[in-house]
């Protein structure tokens, strides 16, 4: 199949809170106690901003010494020195250049909008960043992210892939006719070019709410999946990419002399047996079970800092779940939401609801507070040996079903449930190694087997992962840490599509009759 590759360049900015498009008019400016205008004049041909603006937003004392022909503008102790007709400026002693010199208009005083940037942010006890592309001022620690959007497409799809600067976590989910693209951010720095129409798959992309990018959904449109995030230097490349339903064509059959006449029924099609399909559906992930490690009574290992595992390890889990749900699709339940509930049951709710995947999660102890590292584990055989996993896979009956017929079912005893997936399970296992190590920054991870009750009576591939020692007060506070739990997330959310991937394209096996 020929791809082609359209790559667009946005032709508009859009701020949230509102969606500024122009590159002129007022500079807005967000912090955490809202948001506020600063007034813009154009003076030949430079964007030029008041001092007595500038004074009631950011608390400056402005002053004009005719006797020495200057204006300073002081901030608490730190003071600048602006010279008219001069584009040089002293900040708190620093000399500092802008495109054009300080201008008197009428009564007021005015300065490039590069003053804010070269000489107001140095001296400024919070900090300020102005981006002159998107007329937007940021005071403070607001957590604002520059988001472009790139598009490909092909005959059958098209891939939208947002580049977000600095990388935060984003969740994609679908309401109705429509993508909604969340981020976990303060507000939305967007530049997103226009929707290509030509394939009816997206109408229009727009920032809406303050940290929401809408994706409105064309006639085409079938379905969509995320890929794994990746990294590009400090930004994030998330990709979405839209699938277009298939175009159903009929064709009516030719007839002796020419076409047949308006409404006439076509020839009789005899009607054939309905062909037989060999081997079995290719395996996919549709449902996830997360088992976050203790609950209730059993608080598992506890913290020299007081942090309680089922504390962690449910906290954790709630996290993964949205992160899969919201950029995966897949449905995901957890075992319990904070209730003791035995190790046999935590298999049994995943076996009860057709699990593809389960992953329980826990926090390490040792008496050594030195000792650190995650560690995945997947069942281990000692005990059954190869027996064990050809007995799982060998013992069958055939029992009738509802509306007649009959299916042919597995026996497995409750032990020997996970024999049969532990090629699946330490595929698996090797993947959230990797993705741990690189999306979640974990440098000391270890995969081991060994024969746990909790792992042994899951009928799909399953691991158990202990995400570090609470017992060690660093990484107590890593796993306390929302940071730390939200890179955890990201990476078992990119575990868990690589190793989809990993079932849909690995070589199917069609069984001999």
């Amino acid at each position: 199949m020929t791809r082609r590759r359209i790559r667009y360049i946005a032709c508009a900015l859009a701020l949230v809170l509102p969606v500024l498009v122009a590159q002129s008019g007022p500079i807005a400016v967000l912090s955490r106690e809202g948001r506020r205008t600063l007034p813009t004049l154009e003076v030949q041909n430079h964007q030029m901003v008041g001092l007595d603006d500038l004074a009631n937003l950011f608390q400056l004392q402005i002053r004009e010494d005719t006797a020495a022909r200057a204006v300073t503008a002081s901030y608490k102790n730190q003071t600048i020195v602006l010279t008219p007709d001069q584009s040089l400026v002293s900040a708190s002693g620093r000399l500092v250049s802008l495109p054009a010199p300080l201008t008197r208009r009428g009564n007021r005083w005015l300065v490039p909008v590069e003053f804010l940037n070269r000489a107001l942010a140095p001296v400024y006890d919070v900090k300020l960043d102005f981006r002159p592309r998107s007329r937007l001022l940021v005071v403070g620690d607001l957590r604002v992210p520059r988001i472009t959007a790139q598009y490909d497409d092909t005959p059958s799809s098209l891939r939208v892939t947002f580049e977000i600067t600095p990388r935060t976590a984003v969740t994609v989910t679908q309401e109705q006719n429509r993508l909604l693209l969340r981020d976990d951010a303060d507000a939305l720095d967007a530049a997103l070019p226009s929707a290509p129409s030509q394939q009816g798959l997206l109408t229009a992309i727009r920032a809406t709410e303050p940290t929401t990018i809408q994706m409105d959904l064309g006639q085409r449109f079938s379905s969509f999946r995320t890929s794994p995030v990746t990294s590009s230097g400090a930004a994030a490349l998330v990709t979405v990419e839209l699938l277009a339903a298939p175009i159903e064509s009929s064709v009516s059959p030719a007839v002796p002399g020419g076409a047949p006449a308006p409404g006439a029924p076509g020839p009789a099609v005899a009607a054939g047996p309905l062909p037989t399909f060999s081997g079995s559906i290719r395996p996919t992930i549709g449902t996830i079970v997360l088992d976050p490690g203790h609950g209730g009574d059993d608080n598992g290992v506890k913290g020299p800092g007081g942090a309680v595992e089922k504390d962690v390890a449910l906290a954790i889990a709630r996290r993964v779940k949205g992160v899969i749900e919201g950029r995966l699709g897949m449905r995901v339940l957890l075992t319990h939401e904070g209730n003791r509930i035995s190790a046999d049951s935590r298999a049994s709710i995943a076996n009860n609801n057709k699990a593809d995947l389960f992953i329980s999660l826990h926090a390490n102890g040792s008496p050594r507070p030195s000792t650190r590292g995650a560690t995945i584990f997947t069942l281990g055989l000692d005990r059954f040996g190869e027996d064990a996993r050809r007995q799982s896979q060998a013992d069958r009956a055939v029992l009738p079903v509802f509306g007649g017929g009959t299916r042919e079912i597995a026996l497995v005893e409750w032990e020997l449930a996970q024999a049969a997936h532990l090629d699946g399970s330490n595929a698996f296992a090797g993947i959230v190694d990797e993705r741990l190590r690189t999306t979640a920054g974990l440098p000391a991870v270890t995969l081991q087997r060994a024969p746990m009750r909790n792992l042994a009576g899951a009928n799909m591939p399953a691991v158990l992962i202990e995400l570090g020692y609470l017992s060690n007060a660093e990484e107590e506070k890593l796993l306390t840490s929302a940071d730390f739990q939200n890179r955890v997330a990201l990476a078992l959310a990119e575990a868990v599509a690589a190793f989809r991937d990993h079932l849909e394209l690995s070589p199917q096996v069609i069984p001999t009759p």
